[in-house]
């Protein structure tokens, strides 16, 4: 792997982990296109750690309150005492990690959904990015013709992220377990759809999708670094620094292109794009491009 390897790969990793239009199911689509064969399992936990800077730069506020708010929370859950409102937030992001957990639970003939997601993600078929970035496209579509028919009814306040329920948490949770499986399904673009669907409001089902994702990209990436040990894998740190940096510039960018784009109601955008991209794909597949 290359320095401009890299750098494209940081950028559609920064690009992508934030849009709603998969970042697994670009990277795969690069490293198709661009020959990667080798395995790139450390490089992986770089790009992730560049995104996950991203995001902690964003919210860094946020986030630090949700964190001290997460013990009393948590107590809170188990007495009669009224929770404010970061406590309330921080237990909805715990609800929603939960699904998370069934990654592990052992499955006959499967193993696990851990690794369905392993052999998925390795596999090489990109059809079932094509498949996955259409049902993205859908999701999206969905999500926001549902959050607009809600929106455009009188006396109906849509729900922010201190008010929905730790059930409808757990709701969300599910979606990014089922876009944790599937590459090419995004998990920004499914947690933001369901959270919509849910009666969320634009601006804070985008946000809980971030900061929910803060977590499970940091489980990923150490769970990611330690196979990657065991397994031996080395790499020049001169790219890995490279790729770190690219992806959480570009992140952050995205993250911020992204939350302009929700607030002026144009997602339908990463949408068409999706259903165009997953497409092609699928065309170019069939005519063994």
């Amino acid at each position: 792997m290359t320095v401009f390897d890299s750098i494209i790969q940081g950028t559609v990793q920064g690009l992508t982990e934030f849009l709603p239009i998969s970042s697994s199911g670009h990277l795969a689509i690069a490293q198709y296109f661009l020959g990667i064969k080798e395995n790139n399992l450390l490089f992986d936990v770089a790009l992730h750690v560049g995104t996950l800077l991203s995001v902690v730069f964003v919210y860094y506020k946020l986030l630090i309150n949700i964190l001290f708010s997460s013990f009393s929370a948590v107590f809170k859950l188990f007495s009669k005492k009224n929770r404010n409102k970061n406590e309330t937030i921080a237990l909805n992001i715990i609800f929603s990690l939960i699904p998370l957990f069934f990654l592990f639970i052992p499955i006959p003939k499967i193993g696990s959904l851990k690794l369905l997601a392993t052999n998925l993600a390795e596999s090489g078929n990109i059809s079932v990015v094509g498949v996955s970035l259409i049902a993205t496209s859908l999701l999206l579509t969905i999500g926001s013709l549902y959050s607009y028919k809600l929106s455009s009814k009188k006396h109906f306040s849509l729900s922010k992220m201190s008010e929905i329920s730790p059930w409808n948490a757990f709701v969300i949770g599910i979606s990014q377990l089922v876009a944790s499986i599937f590459p090419g399904l995004s998990r920004s673009g499914t947690t933001m759809s369901t959270g919509l669907l849910l009666g969320m409001a634009r601006e804070d089902a985008i946000d809980f999708s971030f900061i929910m994702g803060t977590p499970t990209i940091l489980a990923a990436s150490v769970l990611e670094f330690k196979e990657s040990r065991e397994l031996g894998i080395h790499i020049d740190w001169n790219i890995v620094i490279v790729g770190i940096i690219t992806s959480a510039v570009v992140g952050f960018l995205s993250i911020k292109f992204l939350k302009w784009i929700v607030s002026q109601d144009r997602t339908w955008i990463f949408s068409a794009y999706s259903f165009i991209v997953g497409s092609l794909i699928l065309i170019l597949k069939y005519w063994n491009f």
